[in-house]
């Protein structure tokens, strides 16, 4: 995953967050903004006006204890006013409890149980004072109907102002439930988004800090060491993996102009002029190119720039690709000349249709009179067959790795080719679409680290087999991982020829 698709994620999910907790918060306050505004305009004035009906009828009760014990016009007028204020109280509150649940309802018995007291209590004492009978309007006042009647009517009221009341601290707790809840969401926000931070910043490190520190020690090692053989790893997000891709092909491209370099200096001191001429024609780079196939070799001198390793590579009249890699033994320039009357011999019996142990045969014919001694191995593939041959004159047995990774290789089937001559077998096995022939000579596997440990077979075998499979079937590219790993352990690697030959057959 890219950089930017990582960071355009995070920014998603930041304004998610964002947005879903605008619009929680925003509902959150408004159902608290409707609690209280409900509190202080509605439960509390029914609440004040139902007290205020409660004392009404109090007062309406103590003027009709003094009408029936004076009968004065003055304690009649207080009467009626308290009823009527009383009256005007339970309208009142009717108006303030529209749509309140239970509130209504109450309301209504509070009025019927006035009105019964009215009727049952304040009429017939009223009615016994106009016609002149006091005695029986007392009687009256203190009768069981008229006590009873003025209960009901005290406690339809009182459970009146106790129920708006329970409406009023229900509707005043849930405010204040909201209102916490607002609080510890707030919180929890605050929370969440320093750990969104945390997060970023973790992943920030992780996925760029992280590998551009790896980035910067690689090319601080790959700078300063001696050699420069030290391989910058593509690392991290594509973004910082491409650069470091980059990077590591220019420090490959350094080491090949300094490797060139030292070897055209050592060059000086073998008879340049002619050394010169002979490495023209010996280190001359194959141009071939059959479909299907991807060839890439590449040949490296210890001493000077005449080699006596080499590699060759050539179409056959059939078709079929003809390669060989060779190696004269010892180092400098003796070897190089036998590599140089060796080298047409061999690249002429591969244009010649020979078989591999034909032309082992016929370069042996060569070093009758010769004091050194040749391994080389020659492999002829055929790609519409889908076959490899191969004749080993006790050269280093090339890898041959098949799409499913798994390894073999092709191990000698004759003598070294020397004065003593020999006789050698070619052998066939499947090249099939996906696999990978190495051939290189022993100066890669023989190149050691500190500990003295060698880069063995086995471990070209491993690094090869662990590699996926768009790179194992690219000659080039696998061919410059391997030497930039066997460079980067080795601490001897300008002790001996080193030449790699590689051969694909992409999928």
């Amino acid at each position: 995953m890219t950089l930017r698709r990582r960071v355009l994620i995070a920014a998603f999910l930041a304004f998610f967050l964002v947005v879903t907790s605008a619009v929680f918060l925003i509902q959150q306050y408004s159902a608290t903004v409707v609690l209280q505004s409900e509190v202080r305009q509605t439960l509390e004035p029914a609440a004040d006006s139902a007290r205020s009906l409660v004392l009404a009828q109090a007062n309406a009760s103590r003027a009709l204890s003094d009408y029936a014990l004076v009968g004065t016009p003055a304690a009649l007028t207080r009467l009626t006013d308290a009823l009527a204020r009383a009256d005007t109280l339970a309208q009142q509150v009717a108006t303030q409890v529209v749509g309140i649940a239970d509130l209504p309802q109450l309301l209504t018995e509070a009025k019927n149980s006035q009105a019964t007291w009215v009727s049952s209590g304040v009429e017939p004492v009223t009615t016994a004072m106009e016609s002149g009978r006091g005695k029986r309007a007392r009687a009256l006042t203190w009768a069981i109907t008229t006590r009873q009647a003025y209960n009901d009517m005290t406690q339809g009221a009182q459970h009146l102002v106790t129920a708006i009341d329970d409406q009023r601290d229900g509707a005043a707790d849930l405010a204040q439930g909201f209102t916490w809840l607002l609080g510890l969401f707030l919180l929890m926000f605050g929370l969440s988004a320093t750990a969104f931070l945390v997060c970023l910043f973790l992943a920030l490190r992780q996925w760029v800090l992280r590998p551009l520190a790896i980035l910067q020690a690689d090319l601080q090692l790959a700078t300063n060491e001696l050699g420069h053989e030290h391989v910058i790893e593509p690392i991290g997000p594509p973004e910082i993996a491409i650069v470091a891709t980059d990077a590591e092909s220019m420090r490959r491209n350094l080491v090949t102009e300094i490797d060139a370099v030292r070897t055209a200096r050592q060059g000086l001191s073998q008879e340049a002029p002619v050394v010169s001429a002979l490495a023209a024609a010996h280190t001359e780079v194959p141009s071939v190119e059959v479909a299907g196939l991807s060839i890439y070799g590449t040949s490296q001198s210890a001493e000077g720039v005449l080699s006596g390793d080499w590699w060759d590579a050539a179409v056959r009249p059939d078709g079929t690709l003809g390669v060989v890699i060779a190696d004269v033994s010892g180092h400098g320039a003796a070897p190089g000349v036998t590599a140089v009357q060796l080298r047409p011999l061999l690249q002429a019996g591969l244009r010649a249709g020979s078989s591999p142990d034909q032309i082992l045969q016929l370069a042996a014919t060569i070093l009758f009179e010769s004091n050194f001694f040749v391994t080389a191995l020659v492999v002829v593939i055929d790609q519409r067959a889908g076959t490899i041959a191969w004749a080993n004159a006790g050269h280093e047995p090339a890898l041959l790795v098949q799409a499913d990774k798994t390894a073999s290789f092709c191990d000698p089937t004759g003598p070294l080719l020397s004065s003593l001559g020999g006789r050698w077998e070619t052998v066939t096995t499947e090249f099939k679409p996906g696999a990978l022939l190495l051939a290189f000579t022993d100066g890669l596997v023989e190149s050691r680290t500190e500990a003295g440990a060698t880069f063995t077979t086995h471990d070209l075998s491993s690094f090869v087999r662990g590699c996926d499979a768009p790179v194992r079937v690219n000659a080039e590219e696998i061919t410059q991982r391997i030497l930039a790993r066997a460079r980067e352990r080795s601490v001897d690697w300008n002790r001996d020829d080193v030449t790699l030959l590689a051969v694909a057959r992409p999928l």
